[in-house]
């Protein structure tokens, strides 16, 4: 017999906080955090370049996904509700059809949505792929955020059930403020302990290296296989970088002038809502 479940939804443009947000609100005792949920697919692919086939933080051997039966998908947020025990279901997959497809069977179920919309300023956004995907052409990077913006938009304005808006650069800025208002909008008690994510147990699929390499930071001493693998880059960056959370700013500085003047040309209105200039 199926439970009565709760279903976090987290959209928004990739690189826009979302596994911040996720391992945040994960770390609440009423919850778990899958990651990026679509990524299940991927589990016990053979392919060993498939870096999304394992729970990022234990490998192969983590006791919640490597017990998830995937000829079960149609149950995906049920079976991870009995193989946690937790109330409520966090997933922070951002591509748009997997949300409405999720959603639509969840209406049908009857089942309890809330849908997190996190806006980061696309400036940002853009530089952050432009990092890890440096050959890309801008005006493909630049057309594909408004198309992904669009979308996500649209799914938010049409969606029924519980729905908030909240900026990334607020969440990193005052993560207190935001993390407790979110509480409130999920009807469960806040727990201060929340914000240091590093310090609970997590197992994600998909999601931001970076961000979860400080899990492994800080729980250093515990024995893992976690696949997470950091480009030099970002090894840099995140070997300076404190536990706590930071706002990542690095556009501002990185950013190539002539691509801030293109963005702002082709896009600037459809960011004018995701703007962050302090």
């Amino acid at each position: 017999m199926r439970s009565n479940q709760e279903v976090v939804f987290i959209c928004g443009a990739p690189h826009s906080g979302s596994t911040l947000l996720g391992l945040i609100l994960g770390s609440h005792p009423e919850t778990f955090y899958a990651g990026e949920a679509n990524k299940s697919r991927f589990l016990n692919s053979k392919d060993p370049t498939m870096e999304d086939r394992f729970c990022k933080i234990c490998g192969p051997e983590c006791r919640i996904w490597g017990n998830y039966d995937s000829s079960l998908e149609k149950d995906l947020y049920e079976q991870l509700r009995r193989l946690t025990d937790k109330k409520i279901i966090i997933d922070s997959t951002k591509k748009v059809e997997w949300l409405k497809k999720r959603s639509e069977a969840l209406n049908f179920k009857e089942d309890k949505q809330y849908l997190i919309y996190i806006m980061r300023d696309g400036r940002a956004v853009i530089n952050s792929r432009l990092r890890k995907y440096p050959e890309t052409d801008i005006n493909d990077l630049i057309s594909n955020w408004k198309d992904h913006v669009s979308a996500t938009n649209e799914f938010f304005h049409n969606f029924k059930q519980n729905k908030i808006k909240i900026h990334y650069e607020e969440l990193a800025l005052s993560p207190e403020v935001v993390i407790e208002s979110l509480c409130e909008f999920l009807n469960i008690a806040y727990f201060d302990k929340m914000i240091q994510y590093y310090d609970h147990e997590q197992h994600p699929l998909g999601g931001n290296t970076g961000t979860q390499s400080l899990i492994l930071k800080a729980q250093e001493n515990k024995k893992t296989d976690s696949v997470i693998r950091l480009s030099s880059r970002n090894k840099y960056y995140y070997s300076e970088h404190p536990l706590g959370i930071k706002l990542d700013l690095r556009w501002k500085e990185e950013l190539d002038p002539k691509i801030r003047q293109l963005f702002d040309k082709e896009a600037g209105t459809l960011n004018e809502e995701f703007e962050f200039n302090k």
